[in-house]
């Protein structure tokens, strides 16, 4: 039977583990509040780490339309400039290309061009030349004589007829350009045979002028028009009339460059 020293004993045992309990509960009560200081921390860091990454992201987005923005306006900067450049460029060569075909032009003004006169063997280019002048075109002898001429020779003919080369055509080269307009004013005496004399002019412009003669002769042959072939610069004319006192009309207009 226990006595009352076993109550004693077992009443400050029981205050000893009490005691213990609360210094145990105190110690967990502040680890607990603790760790819900932390966790609290860590949720506030984890909130505003949240807003900066979501700070970045729309950063970098805004970023990367003024970056798609500057690359659109850099291509069509670069492509206006491409684009202007090309038409400049254009604009030279075609301004080099009039300028050289109104050198040749002018360098060619003094010449002329004969031709289907009968071409022979071992023939003197001169006295051909003078045949031509007084016999064809009815100039006087003493005027012949009296023409200052560089040059004159024959130009090989490329088109064979029948088996057999055509005559070639001769070119002729004044001195003085009024001599040329002189023999030029007479070329209407030769109109309706077959010798054909020309204006001695650089090949782009032969082949347009080619050209309008084709459309002239089916003008002339189809509708009856009178036609004239008349050079601006580096552009060639084909204008047409229902007779000699009718008004001019541009039937066709070729530019040689």
């Amino acid at each position: 039977m226990a006595t009352k020293e076993d109550f004693a004993d077992l009443k400050i045992i029981m205050m000893g583990i009490e005691t213990r309990l609360n210094s145990v509960e105190k110690n967990l009560t502040q680890l607990i509040s603790y760790i819900k200081s932390e966790v609290g921390q860590v949720k506030s860091d984890l909130s505003i780490t949240k807003n900066d990454v979501g700070q970045l992201r729309q950063d970098h987005n805004e970023l990367e339309r003024g970056v798609g923005h500057l690359e659109s306006q850099f291509n069509c900067l670069e492509t206006g400039k491409l684009e202007a450049l090309k038409i400049d460029l254009d604009k030279k060569l075609a301004s080099l290309k009039e300028s050289q075909v109104l050198h040749e032009k002018h360098d060619r003004k003094y010449n002329i061009l004969i031709y289907e006169i009968e071409q022979k063997q071992n023939e003197i280019i001169w006295e051909v030349l003078d045949n031509f002048l007084v016999k064809d075109l009815g100039i006087e002898k003493f005027k012949v004589d009296s023409f200052p001429i560089a040059n004159a020779h024959r130009i090989p003919s490329k088109a064979p007829v029948v088996g057999t080369k055509r005559p070639g055509a001769i070119t002729v080269r004044f001195m003085h350009y009024s001599v040329k307009q002189c023999v030029m004013a007479n070329a209407y005496k030769v109109a309706n045979s077959k010798l054909r004399i020309v204006d001695d002019q650089p090949v782009i412009l032969k082949e347009a002028h080619n050209d309008l003669a084709k459309i002239a002769y089916n003008s002339r042959t189809n509708e009856k028009l009178k036609t004239r072939i008349r050079a601006r610069g580096v552009h060639l004319i084909l204008e047409t009339r229902l007779n000699a006192r009718g008004v001019l009309n541009v039937r066709k207009c070729i530019s040689c460059v």
